[in-house]
C-alpha cells in the first residue's frame, strides 16, 4: 500500500507489516514509525529481536519512503523508452497487421537492453509497472512488464543461456500481440464478455503466432511461447494441451502474465494489490500452475513485488497437498514456499460432501525437510478462517498462534 505523508512532507509512504517480514534479512531502505521516528537505517539487518521490539513499541505497521526505493534513473530511462517504443511499434503492427523485420530487430534490441540492465543494476519493479493513463495503453505496459518479470525469473534460475533468456523474454513481450486484432470495444468492455467475444479473446495466441511466423529465421522458442502461454496444469487451457508435454518457457510466461494482469487496472475491475495477486497465484497450484513453477516465481520475485513482505505470516492457515490443514508456525529463511507448520486437521471427500477430522495431537512439520508434503494453498476466505479459528478456540488448541486482527487484504 502507498499513501501520502503529511503536508510538511509530501513524499509517498509505502506501508510495511512487520508480521510478514522474514527475520534476519537486510532491509534495503530506512523504515520509520508513524510518528516519523527512524527505526532502521539503510541496509540494516532486521533481526527477529528488532522486529519484536518495534512491534511492542510501535505496532506492526511501519513505512519507508517510495523515493528511497526508486529504481535507478538508468533503468527507469530504459523502461520508459521500452514502453514508448512498444506503443509506437504495436500501433504500426495493428495498422499493417504484420511485423516488419526492422520492428522485430528493434524488439530484440530492446529486450536485450532490458536484460543487460538486469545484469548491472538493482531495480525495484513494484511501483514502475502500472502507470497506465488509460485502458488503451494496457497492452503496451503489460507486454513490457511480462517481459521484465520473465527475464528476472529466468536469470534467477541460473539455468538458461543469455540467448535463451532473450528469446523467452521476447516471446513474453509478444505474448499478447494477437490482442491487437481485437476490436477496442471488446478490450475495453466493462461487462462480462458474451460467448462470441470470449472466443475472439481466446484466439489471440494463435493470431499473434500468425503475425510472427512470417519473420524469417525467428527462433521457435518465441513462437511456442506466444502460442502456448495460456495452457494450464489441469489441461483446461486455451488448447487443452497436456501440461506435462509443454516446455518451460510458455509456463513461466503464463504466471508472469497472470501476475501483471491481476495487478493492472481493467475496465471491469480495479487492480488487485500485490499481496492478493500473489495469494491468488499460490492458490492456483494444481489448477493453472504446477508447484515448482509457483515456487520459482515466489522465491525469485515474490518479496520484490510485495515490498519485501511475504504472502503469509505466523498464524495464517494453509492447506497441504495431503489435504491436511495447518497453521504456519515459523517463517523460513530460505525457500519461502516451505514454512514450518502445525497440522491440526485433515479433510476428505465422501461423494459430494467434505468431512474434516481434527487431530487430538497436532503435528509439527518442517516442510523443508518433509519432501512428501508441500504447501498447496492459503486459506483466504474469511468465513473459512472464522470456522477454523472458532473450532481451535473451542478445542483450546493452538490458540497462542491465532491472530486477533483480520488477515491482510
Amino acid at each position: 500500500m502507498v499513501i501520502m505523508t503529511n503536508e510538511s512532507d509530501n513524499r509517498k509512504k509505502v506501508l510495511i507489516n512487520l508480521d510478514y517480514i522474514i527475520p534476519n534479512k537486510t532491509f534495503v531502505y530506512p523504515i520509520y514509525s508513524f510518528d516519523g521516528e527512524k527505526l532502521l537505517e539503510k541496509n540494516e539487518v532486521l533481526t527477529a529481536q528488532k522486529i519484536k521490539i518495534i512491534i511492542e513499541k510501535y505496532g506492526s505497521t511501519v513505512y519507508y519512503f517510495a523515493s528511497d526505493a526508486a529504481s535507478t534513473p538508468e533503468f527507469n530511462k530504459i523502461y520508459n523508452s521500452f514502453v514508448t517504443k512498444t506503443k509506437n511499434m504495436f500501433e504500426n503492427i495493428a495498422q499493417n497487421e504484420s511485423v516488419t523485420v526492422d520492428d522485430y530487430k528493434s524488439s530484440e534490441e530492446m529486450v536485450s537492453g532490458l536484460i543487460e540492465d538486469l545484469d548491472n543494476k538493482s531495480i525495484t519493479i513494484a511501483d514502475i509497472a502500472h502507470d497506465i493513463e488509460n485502458f488503451d495503453d494496457y497492452i503496451f505496459y503489460h507486454s513490457v512488464n511480462t517481459c521484465l518479470l520473465t527475464a528476472m525469473v529466468l536469470k534467477w534460475k541460473r539455468k538458461y543461456s543469455r540467448n535463451d533468456i532473450e528469446n523467452i523474454a521476447l516471446g513474453a513481450f509478444f505474448s499478447d500481440l494477437g490482442m491487437l486484432k481485437l476490436e477496442r470495444e471488446i478490450l475495453n468492455k466493462p461487462d462480462k464478455l458474451n460467448k462470441d467475444e470470449f472466443l475472439k479473446v481466446r484466439s489471440h495466441p494463435h493470431e499473434g503466432y500468425n503475425i510472427l511466423k512470417t519473420i524469417n529465421n525467428i527462433n521457435p522458442i518465441v513462437l511456442q511461447t506466444v502460442l502456448f502461454h495460456h495452457e494450464q496444469f489441469d489441461d483446461e487451457g486455451y488448447y487443452a494441451i497436456p501440461y506435462e508435454t509443454l516446455p518451460y518457457p510458455p509456463k513461466i510466461v503464463s504466471i508472469c502474465n497472470m501476475y501483471d494482469a491481476l495487478t493492472s487496472p481493467r475496465p471491469y475491475r480495479q487492480p488487485y494489490s500485490s499481496a492478493i495477486a500473489i495469494k491468488r497465484i499460490v492458490n492456483s497450484i494444481n489448477s493453472k500452475f504446477d508447484y515448482k513453477l509457483v515456487s520459482d516465481f515466489m522465491n525469485c520475485v515474490g518479496l520484490i513485488l510485495n515490498n519485501s513482505q511475504l504472502f503469509y505470516r505466523r498464524g495464517d492457515f494453509c492447506i497441504l497437498n495431503t489435504r491436511e490443514i495447518c497453521l504456519i508456525s515459523e517463517i523460513p529463511a530460505a525457500d519461502i514456499m516451505r514454512p514450518k507448520v502445525i497440522v491440526f486437521a485433515r479433510y476428505d471427500y465422501s461423494g459430494n460432501n467434505v468431512t474434516t477430522k481434527f487431530y487430538d495431537n497436532p503435528i509439527e512439520i518442517d516442510l523443508t525437510k518433509d519432501t512428501n508434503r508441500r504447501l498447496d494453498s492459503l486459506v483466504i476466505r474469511q468465513d473459512l478462517i472464522d470456522v477454523l479459528r472458532n473450532k481451535l478456540i473451542d478445542r483450546k488448541t493452538l490458540v497462542d498462534y491465532l491472530y486477533v486482527t483480520q488477515p491482510e487484504k
